[in-house]
This record gives structure tokens, sequence and C-alpha cells, in this order.
């Protein structure tokens, strides 16, 4: 099996390629998550896998019956720990110390516990090939005893790691020691032994901590600079260790070194992969002696590469392999450019079979990758964040009073009217009964009787609004002596009820309209938190970077600006609009995904800029769940040249996305202005940071009072949250909308009044989980009565859609509006659009 490997441990060659680090972690643990581990569960109940378990608080149940049964992903595992155990176990540090295979061993069984043989098993294997006789022998029994000593340390014992690394330097001592003593006891072997041991000690600290981290990536979690540091450690080892092996010409470590950086150049640019290029070119000197220019070419290469990262994972190789193999012809033999060109090869073919995800996914662990991140001065970097802190501080106590006037108005709403009908018995005793002889007998012995008889008489004026004697039951005007005060008074109380219900309202009213503009300024300060981010100069720069990066691709960008949310960054732009050939999505996108590092996307799949506008502003998102396709057909009414219908569309921070759809009342100019009038300043309070309810209610009472005569518009409004996949439906006096899911048609409906009829409105709004082939259709009340003539009001609609399901959200929009033309014999009575929004797949930007 490994005839033609160089496998003696002193050899050294001088023309040997570098070697390389990657990424050798399996993607899942070795336990099946289908298995369940007796007495070890999740805090769900569920089994975990075992790899990637956080190690520090992991402890291995007893039960070991399940442990030969084995999925695909553990197979995978398992593979990978014995191959980097055996790389480790046979790699040779300064040409006789072994400190790898130890300190791996002891690390993964403290991690992994009984899950950690092959770990044991790959580093016997590699001792194996490289030494023979009592050496081996020794060697073999110290890495048993090191995994005996993992063994016996508890998981929860204060300092593991140094208990560990204790463990480890003392076995090594003592098996060294004694070794040397029985064969060839000299100064050199004994200050060799300890030096052996300490570097296995600090090793097998390293290794812990690397392993832990490792688990924290796997978990998408935040991993530490020092684990980050000790992960970069462990992988340096595997080069090393890697660069020993040779089948013929080709070396796994120079595959590794030529593939670490071709990813170093693709993800930090020429800095990053010139950097990676000098420390893959140096390492191997560790191992092997090698040319002192390896080093040199090797960032040379590095560099070229970063440099041609513009033009993708093909620009990067281009640089690559141009600088690596001219340098090595320049400097090198026949025999090291057959090596070269072999090993640069298949780091090529390994660097185009990564996927885009686990690239962009690296950049995250790397800090300062990009030329473009670039940081401000100390003491503005402190004035910028004191600012932003307090400006996030006035946003909890806009919340905290909002929720303080909601509290109060429903609390005293409840308390008056538990209290409405004690009073008014009060009142009327005290102003009616106070005197009178049988005011013993009314409200002593038959007391029941009489509340009962005024609150018949309670409900009477409050249904008849005034109450008259013949309202008062014969019986009672016999006994009380004072029926027709009774029925004045019951009369002036109940006017006075209502004055105070009326003040009260207004109160309440005045309450709500607090509370609804203090949650709106709650919006609007972290807008301004938002905006104060990306004003922040480190962000200012990084924009001009990537403003003029894009003008030398000949994309005419005239804005650009970078708004930093919790998946990285947002890129707002603003461009010489294209007329329809999606320039931001084939163009700008990809390029600034490979700047920037992220998966950046439009929202849209298709252009939805105004043909008749000079310019486009668009935001593109990182990493979005779904992509959106709009249509529109809209036709105005009675020969009209204007609609007064209005649609518009808000790309909003954070990855929400606003879709309006307004109906003036009758058409024309006059219906015209009125929605348009109330979508825009909709539009700009929801840019400055308003949430959806705030901002219609502010619309609406501005509508209220701009017009006095009876004018109003319907809204029909659709937010959706594209990194969630959610979506929520408002309609306030809108048409009917109509959700598209597989095969079924479900017809939305509301029963609000439009804005602009009363103060105080009542919005439908309703939930959705986003699919990917949704189909959501907004139509205005033109297209509904079309086919009024046949009493099928949105029914027609309904079925309609029924039948073209498949067709694009375009094709949609443009039917349903020939069809409710023709419904009405070619006549249009009314304004007529259809907004149809498809739900697709998530957008690659490159």
């Amino acid at each position: 099996m490994f005839d033609g490997v160089d496998t003696y441990q002193y050899r050294r060659e001088k023309n040997k390629a570098e070697p390389s680090v990657k990424f050798n972690f399996p993607t899942a643990g070795w336990g099946d998550s289908r298995k369940e581990e007796r007495g070890h569960t999740s805090g769900n109940g569920k089994g975990t896998h075992l790899l990637w378990r956080n190690v520090p608080n992991y402890r291995m149940s007893p039960n070991y019956k399940g442990v030969l049964r084995f999925g695909l992903k553990d197979l995978v595992g398992m593979a990978v720990m014995l191959l980097a155990g055996f790389l480790l176990g046979r790699a040779v540090l300064l040409g006789e110390l072994f400190p790898f295979g130890p300190a791996f061993v002891a690390a993964g069984i403290a991690a992994y516990r009984g899950r950690a043989w092959p770990v044991f098993l790959g580093a016997a294997m590699g001792l194996y090939l490289i030494n023979d006789g009592w050496e081996l022998v020794m060697r073999l029994t110290t890495l048993a005893l090191v995994g005996m000593a993992a063994l016996s340390l508890s998981l929860k014992t204060t300092g593991l790691r140094f208990l560990l690394g204790g463990a480890v330097f003392a076995v090594l001592v003592v098996m060294g020691t004694g070794y040397v003593a029985l064969t060839t006891p000299s100064n050199y072997e004994y200050i060799r032994v300890l030096f052996d041991s300490i570097f296995g000690a600090l090793l097998a600290v390293a290794f812990l901590k690397a392993l832990t981290g490792l688990g924290q990536v796997a978990r998408r979690e935040q991993v530490a600079a020092g684990d980050m540091f000790c992960m970069v450690l462990m992988l340096s080892c595997l080069v090393a260790a890697a660069g020993q092996l040779q089948w013929n010409y080709i070396s796994p470590g120079g595959i590794l070194a030529g593939l670490v950086v071709l990813v170093a150049g693709y993800i930090g640019g020429g800095g990053l992969g010139a950097s990676a290029g000098a420390v893959m070119g140096v390492l191997p000197g560790l191992v092997y002696t090698i040319s002192p220019a390896a080093a040199g070419a090797a960032a040379f290469a590095g560099l070229l590469g970063g440099i041609c990262r513009v033009m993708g994972r093909t620009g990067v190789v281009a640089g690559f392999l141009m600088g690596s193999i001219l340098l090595t012809v320049y400097l090198g033999s026949g025999r090291d450019i057959l090596g070269v060109l072999g090993e640069s090869a298949v780091a090529v073919l390994v660097f185009f079979l990564l996927p885009g995800v686990f690239l962009n996914g690296l950049r995250n662990y790397l800090p300062t990758v990009q030329p473009w991140d670039l940081a401000g001065g100390d003491d503005e970097a402190a004035k910028e964040t004191n600012l932003s802190g307090r400006l996030r501080r006035w946003t909890g106590m806009f919340e905290e009073i909002s929720r303080t006037y909601e509290h109060v108005g429903g609390s005293r709403e409840t308390e008056d009217h538990k209290t409405s009908r004690r009073d008014l018995v009060a009142e009327l005793k005290e102003m009616v009964c106070a005197g009178c002889p049988l005011q013993r007998v009314c409200w002593g012995k038959e007391s029941e009787l009489t509340k009962n008889t005024l609150e018949y008489l309670r409900e009477t004026v409050k249904r008849n609004e005034k109450l008259k004697p013949s309202d008062i039951d014969q019986s009672f005007a016999e006994r009380c002596s004072r029926s027709g005060e009774m029925i004045v008074g019951m009369n002036c109380l109940h006017r006075l009820h209502r004055v105070k219900q009326c003040w009260e309202s207004c109160l309440r009213d005045g309450r709500e309209l607090v509370s609804g503009h203090l949650r709106g300024m709650n919006g609007v300060v972290g807008q301004l938190v938002l905006e104060a981010e990306a004003e922040k100069d480190n962000w200012i720069r990084r924009a001009e970077y990537l403003k003029k990066e894009l003008k030398q691709a000949d994309l005419p960008v005239s804005e650009l600006v970078l708004y930093p949310v919790s998946r990285g960054c947002e890129v707002e732009v603003t461009m010489v609009a294209c007329k329809g050939l999606k320039k931001c999505r084939y163009d700008v996108a990809p390029l600034l995904s490979r700047l920037t590092g992220q998966n950046l996307a439009p929202a849209f799949m298709d252009c939805i800029c105004d043909g008749g506008e000079n310019f486009c502003r668009f935001r593109l998102y990182p990493d979005l769940q779904h992509g959106i396709s709009l249509g529109l057909s809209r036709l105005a009414a009675r020969d009209n040249t204007v609609s007064g219908d209005t649609h518009a569309v808000v790309q909003l921070s954070g990855g929400r996305l606003v879709i309006m759809l307004s109906d003036g009342m009758g058409s024309g100019p006059s219906a015209a202005a009125e929605s348009v009038a109330t979508l825009k300043l909709l539009k700009q309070l929801l840019q400055a940071g308003y949430g959806g309810e705030p901002a219609i209610r502010t619309v609406n009472s501005v509508m209220m009072r701009r017009e006095p005569e009876d004018s109003f518009a319907t809204l029909d409004i659709l937010e959706l949250n594209l990194y969630l996949g959610q979506a929520e439906l408002i309609k306030i006096g809108a048409a009917p909308g109509f959700l598209v899911r597989g095969d079924k048609v479900e017809i939305i409906r509301s029963h609000s009044l439009p804005v602009g009829i009363v103060n105080e409105i009542s919005t439908f709004s309703r939930h959705e989980k986003l699919a990917v082939g949704d189909l959501l259709v907004m139509v205005t009340d033109g297209v509904i009565d079309a086919h009024r003539e046949t009493d099928e009001d949105e029914d027609w609609v309904a079925g309609v859609l029924g039948e073209i399901i498949d067709l694009p959200p375009g094709e949609v929009a443009e039917l349903l509006v020939k069809l409710a033309r023709s419904g009405g014999n070619g006549h249009v009575l009314d304004d007529m659009t259809v907004l149809a929004i498809r739900v697709g797949a998530p957008l690659a930007s490159a």
C-alpha cells in the first residue's frame, strides 16, 4: 500500500515541495443522530453527535453497545481522525523529536473519550512505519500510557488542559529517560527527551483547544482567538506531517500547500495570499531541508493569485499558476517542475470542487482579511460607540414609555367598566332617595328589588337615549313616591355618563396615538443607530473601495452605502438604469460578493425599475432564504391617461421588503393624487424606521386632516422578511387578495374601512410562512368588479388562478387584466391593477 513512500524519519530532501494545510475535519459527529446513547441525551432528549459536542461539557456514557453502529458521516469522521493520527504519529520535529503523536492521542481521548480509538490506531500505524525494535515498543507503550492518563481525567475538573499537559509531560519524561538510561545514556539524549516532553505537553493543550474550536465551527458559533490560533497550529502540524510523504514527484504536502495558498488568495486578496504562501514555504523547513527560495516562490504565487481574485476562481488559479511555475522554472530543476505541475494541478482541481458556501464561511473566522476592511482611529471609534449606545438607550426608553401608556389605558378601561353600575346606583340613591321617608324600606328590606329595577331603567335609557314615565313599571311607580324625580335623575346621569365616555374615548385615543408614535420613534431611533453605524469612517472607506471597484468594472455607480447587520452588511447601490438588463443581479452582485466575502444577492429576480427612470436604486442582501419575482399590469379607467391605482416597493434593512398597492377614490388624476400621497407618506415613514401599524395610523390621521371633503384611499400591504422566510399581509379597505400554494387557491378578505374615513381604523393582518413556489396576488376593486353582471365577484379570479399556477408572475398579471377588461365588454369602468408576487429559491450571486 505504501510502496514508494518515503518513511525514513531522518531523511532530508533538498528540493522537496512545500507542504500545506487543509481543513481535514469531518462535517458531522461520530454518533448517529438517529440513535440515543443510554444515559446521554441532549436537552431535548434526542441523541447528539459526539465529534462536535462542546468538549468541556461532554461525558461519555458507560454503555458501549452501540459503538459499532455507524452511518456514513460517522465513517467519514473516523477516517479523518484516523488519517490525522497517522500523519501526526509519524511526524518528526527537527529531525528527532516525536511530540505530535502523544499530544494528539491525549487530546483526542480527552475530547471524545471511548470514541477516540481511531486516533490511537492511526498514531500507532504511523509509528510502526518509521520505528522498529525496542524503540517501537517504547513509543507504543508511551501512547497507551498517555491515552490512559487522559481517560482518567474528569472533564469537569478545573484546569483540565493544564492537568492534561502535565500528564503528557510526566509520561514522556518517565518513558524517555528510562529508555535512554537502558540504551545510550548521554546528556544530549536526556536534553532531547526534555524538549520532546515540553513540546508534547504544550501541543496536547493546544490540540484540545483546537478540537473544542472545531466543535464551535461546526455549530456555527463564534470562535475565540485562542481557539482559532490552536486550530491553525494543529493544521500546521498536519502540513508538516504530510510533507514527509511522497509518491514519485508529488507530495501531499505540496498539494495542501497549493490549496491553502489558493483559498487564502481567494478569500483575502493579495495580502493574505502572500502571507499564506510565505508560511507554507517556511513550514516544511521544520521537518526537512528545503531551498530558501521556496518561501519566496510560494509567497509570490499567493500574491498574484490574490491580486487576480476580482476575476473569480479562474483569476486566482491563473495568478497562482503563473507565479509558482515561472519562479520554479527560474530557480528549480526539471524534477521540481514536474512535481510543481502535478501538485498544482491536483490543488487547482480540489479548489474548483470546494463549494462556495464553505469558502464564504471561512471569512467569518478570519479577522481583517479583506483589503477594504479598514478601521478608524481609536478615539473616533469610541465616540461613535458612545453615540450608538446612547441612541440604543433612547430606543429602550421609548419602548418602555409606550408600554406604560398601553398598560395605564387598559387598566383604567377595565376599572371604569366594573365600577359604572355601582356609581350609578350610588348617585341615584344620593340624588333622589335622600330624605325620603320610604328610604329604609326601599334600600333595606327591598334593596335587591330596587337595584334590579334601577338596572332595568339604566338599560332602557341606554337603549332609547331617554327615559319616559311609561318605561317605569307600574308596581314600582305605585311604591316609589319620587318616580318623577327618578326619571329626571336617570336621564341626567345618562347624559353625564355619555359626556364622560366621550372624554375618556378622547383620552384613550390620545394615549394610543402617543403610544403608537413612541413605538414609531423607537423604530426611527433604531434606524438612526443603523445609519450612524453606516457613517462610521471604516464603513465609509469600505464603501468608497467597493464603489471604485465597480467603476473600474465599467458599472456606472453613483452612490453606494453599506449597512452593517448581524449577517455581515447590506449594500444599497444607486446606478444608472440598465433598462431591464438585470445588471444588479448578473454584474453588481457577483463582483461585490467576491470583494466583501458575502453571498450578496438582490431581493428581486427581475428588474423592478420603471423604464422611464434614469437611475435605479436597489439593495443587496447577504444569504437570502428566498428570492422574489414581481409581475405588474394596470389599466386606467374610461380612457384616462392617469390611473388612480398606485403601487410602491420599499427595500428596508434587516432583509425586509414591503410591497404596497393603493386605490384612490374614483379614477383619474384626483384618485391618483390621493393614492400617491398615501403611499409616499407611508414609504417615507417606513424608510425612517416606523413599524407597519404605527406608520399606517399616522398616515390615516394625516389624511383625515388633509382633505375636508370626503376622500380616502385603500391600502394593500405585503411585508416580507427574506432572512426568516416570513410574510405579513395587511389590508385596509382593500380588495380581496389571493394566495396560491400548490394546487390550492385561498381568498384573503378583509372588512376594514379605507384610510382617511374614520379616526380609528381597524387593520386586517395575517402572518404566513413562505414556501418556494407560493404566489400572492394583490388586485384593486376594478378587477374584482369587472364581472359584476355574473355575480361572481372575486371567485372568477380564484378560478383563473387555479388554472395558471405555473405561469410567471408577469404573465399572470397581464392575463388577469385582459380577462377583467373582457368581462366589461371592453369598457373599463374603474382602474385595474394586478400585482403578482412569486416566492422563489434563494438567489446565487455568482
